[in-house]
């Protein structure tokens, strides 16, 4: 089956504003740009890449390099494959792709992109932490107007974060902690006003983040592997582990992986009828207020697209040593490191996997 990749990171913003004719801010251009020629770490022989015809040079280097299959796309290539896949599926992502000259009986339907923005909302955690049996008194709340945010707050005594409904990379992720009441309310009116509701969650003692990575096919959920993640202090997405799930667990100091069965059923029933491709739920450790025993939160949200855990288990397969997959914007990359989307012009950033200590 002959495949159309295609980056577009900017498709967590396309599914908030749900049209096809979606235009997104210089940033989320600038990082589609710098990551053109990510697919070609999971493409297969045959997969073409959507990126610029200056690319080619740069997927050839890669492809002799690394071993990648994959070529960058030219006029009436995508015409004839068999299948598409993006980072992520929205009204403007199908649009872009039927624009690209790949046929209609090859694309999903408009209809199906409804489904799969209604899934990818972060309220879908709550339908999934119901099914894995968490207490009513934990769930995160879906608040429609200032005083249900405010109520929701009240319930977890001030301790919360709110987030909007629509995001990515810990964007749109405040700690209500930190605001002070003219601003939390100004923030509380915005994410309303522009995506119908905020989420409003309890805050964790955190320790690490985590992700489990699905598959979904068929109406079935797959577990495929661990992500390890970093964020800082915000929330917001540093780098990725590229590294084997015994070295997660073993930077996590506990093993989750007893979990991936009731989130494969979870995910199945709540996300997988709707939708094939990449799903990672993003989890985490804590700890009791004590520090003394290390927990687990089997879901903090659902990322229905594929991620950087997802590329990072690429990357590692194909290097075989622990690294730290991250963006750099210094145009110097550090000894060891690898350009893992060299593009012909950059614009002030790449993605790199970068050696880290105990790497082989």
């Amino acid at each position: 089956m002959r495949k159309a990749l295609l980056f577009n990171p900017e498709n967590d913003l396309a599914l908030a504003d749900g049209r096809a004719c979606y235009t997104p801010p210089p940033a989320a251009v600038a990082l589609a740009r710098a990551g053109a020629l990510l697919p070609m770490w999971w493409g297969d022989s045959g997969d073409v890449v959507m990126a610029s015809d200056a690319d080619c040079h740069g997927a050839e280097s890669l492809g002799r390099e690394f071993g990648l299959k994959s070529v960058v796309g030219s006029a009436g290539d995508f015409a004839a494959v068999d299948g598409c896949e993006p980072w992520g599926w929205s009204h403007a992502a199908l649009r872009r792709l039927a624009m690209a000259g790949v046929r209609s009986e090859v694309l999903p339907s408009a209809a199906s992109m409804d489904d799969i923005r209604r899934i990818s909302h972060r309220s879908v955690s709550v339908s999934l932490l119901t099914r894995l049996g968490v207490s009513d008194d934990s769930l995160p709340v879906e608040a429609r107007s200032r005083e249900e945010a405010l109520q929701a707050i009240g319930r977890f005594g001030g301790n919360a974060f709110i987030k909007l409904p629509w995001s990515s990379s810990g964007r749109g992720v405040f700690d209500v902690r930190r605001l002070n009441r003219s601003t939390l309310l100004r923030y509380v009116d915005g994410f309303i006003r522009r995506q119908g509701s905020v989420m409003v969650e309890r805050s964790r003692n955190k320790v690490s983040d985590f992700a489990m990575l699905f598959r979904c096919a068929g109406g079935k959920a797959v577990f495929e592997a661990l992500s390890g993640f970093h964020t800082d202090a915000g929330g917001r997405y540093l780098g990725n582990m590229i590294a084997s799930d015994d070295a997660i667990v073993s930077h996590l100091g506990i093993d989750p992986r007893g979990w991936a069965d009731p989130l494969a059923g979870a995910v199945s029933s709540v996300i997988a009828p709707y939708y094939d491709g990449w799903v990672g739920v993003d989890m985490m450790t804590e700890c009791e207020t004590s520090g003394a025993r290390l927990g687990i939160v089997p879901c903090v949200e659902a990322n229905v697209r594929m991620t950087m855990g997802v590329v990072a288990k690429y990357v590692y397969n194909r290097l075989g040593r622990n690294m730290l997959l991250s963006v750099k914007t210094d145009s110097r990359l550090p000894a060891g490191s690898v350009d893992l989307s060299p593009v012909a012009s950059s614009p002030g950033m790449r993605f790199v996997a970068s050696p880290t200590a105990g790497s082989e």
